[in-house]
């Protein structure tokens, strides 16, 4: 049962509303049916937030990521990329020469789909926000999606492949290519 631990707030409010309705009806019966329902509701917030799944895990390696080319951390950046993915490491370190990721730069829509072994995910995104293009010392604010895959090497995610897709098409595009 997965999804109570991804997203618990539709059984935490179902769980409120049935003690909603159990106080109005005012039996003594039903506070006590109302008083266990917030109970499972609360157990169940802090059972959420003490379970990481494999989802939450790759987004945070997503965020860790993006903290690496916002901090031009690249050693940080390439502890999260495969050691097989060499092309990956070496097309960050070109991202970086290019440009400097501004603080507020920031990912969206993140939907990650974790396959049925447990060892491979695969992680679509959008990713916006400020940056600056280094050749012209110029600002611009980019707006990109992405398609990413994942591996499990022991307890760690590790970044096996990158393809950035347009905005509004979802079309496969170029890493460095303008849109």
């Amino acid at each position: 049962m997965t999804w109570i631990t991804e997203n618990p707030w539709p059984l935490m409010l179902l769980l409120g509303g049935v003690a909603a309705v159990m106080l109005i009806l005012g039996q003594s019966r039903g506070r006590s049916i109302a008083l266990a329902c917030v109970a499972l509701a609360v157990g169940l917030y802090f059972l959420e937030s003490a379970i990481e799944t494999p989802g939450e895990q790759v987004e945070q390696s997503l965020q860790d990521l993006l903290q690496g080319f916002i901090s031009e951390d690249l050693a940080g950046i390439n502890r999260h990329i495969a050691d097989e993915a060499a092309e990956l490491k070496e097309t960050a370190k070109q991202g970086l020469e290019l440009v400097q990721v501004h603080d507020g730069f920031h990912l969206k829509d993140v939907v990650v789909s974790v396959g049925e072994d447990g060892q491979s995910a695969e992680a679509e995104l959008r990713a916006n926000g400020s940056l600056t293009v280094r050749q012209a010392n110029t600002p611009y604010h980019a707006a990109t999606r992405w398609r990413t895959k994942w591996k499990r090497e022991g307890d760690i995610w590790k970044l096996t492949e990158v393809r950035r897709l347009n905005p509004l098409t979802g079309d496969e595009i170029g890493a460095f290519e303008r849109q």
